[in-house]
């Protein structure tokens, strides 16, 4: 977004998202599930009271995910909840509340924590996002993350290393601190096609952050309580 637009939020009309959920019903009847790819579908409380009756009106039922901030509200959830949002998929980023300030995140970790139980509650499935590397992180708040990750137990979770864009903020404090491994951009991905991380810091290196983000989905679901949770 910082690249392509600004930071303006943009957003089509609740009548043009329903009528292409009404299309893939029509047209696609394999489709199981939907994944609508915006930024931050839960953002804007009233659009999605507005989209969640507009679903119910068109008669829908195909189930559907979105990405969300860990900040919303209880009476969206169940708004969520009543129109078939089956998943959110969070970026909770840091379980180190020195580093989800410096990203300006606007997030504390307990409201995060209130987030996860009142999704539980509603009966919205969470798919949580870690996001490890950023400006201020340690080894020690990489295991404050981890902790945290399993202290919430989202219903599934992903650890990956920060990823630098050329453009946005992120990649201007990585070139400046001295911290990229290449500005050769074709070095960003990997041989196979997959995010390369190419920050490296003094005392957490870019090979550092992806062997904690393996470690971390190992412990993350390999654990007992894990396991007994989901067999639940």
């Amino acid at each position: 977004p910082q690249v392509m637009h600004g930071h303006r939020f943009r957003k089509r009309s609740v009548e043009n998202i329903v009528e292409e959920f009404r299309y893939i019903e029509r047209e696609l009847p394999e489709v199981r599930e939907v994944f609508v790819e915006d930024d931050t579908f839960t953002v804007d409380a009233p659009r999605v009271a507005a989209f969640a009756e507009a679903y119910r009106r068109a008669g829908l039922r195909i189930s559907w995910v979105a990405n969300s901030r860990a900040d919303v509200d209880i009476g969206t959830l169940r708004a969520l909840k009543g129109c078939n949002c089956r998943l959110l998929c969070v970026g909770f980023e840091s379980g180190d509340q020195g580093v989800l300030d410096a990203m300006r995140k606007r997030l504390t970790v307990e409201r995060a924590r209130r987030f996860v139980a009142d999704a539980k509650r509603v009966g919205i499935l969470v798919h949580g996002c870690f996001l490890v590397g950023n400006p201020g992180e340690t080894r020690q708040t990489l295991q404050t993350t981890l902790r945290y990750a399993k202290s919430l137990t989202p219903d599934t979770a992903q650890f990956f290393p920060i990823m630098v864009y050329p453009g946005t903020e992120a990649y201007d404090w990585a070139r400046r601190s001295g911290y990229l491994t290449t500005e050769d951009y074709a070095r960003w991905t990997t041989e196979e096609g997959l995010h390369n991380c190419v920050v490296s810091r003094p005392g957490l290196t870019d090979v550092d952050l992806v062997r904690f983000c393996d470690r971390a989905r190992r412990e993350f679901y390999l654990r007992p309580g894990y396991i007994l949770y989901r067999l639940q």
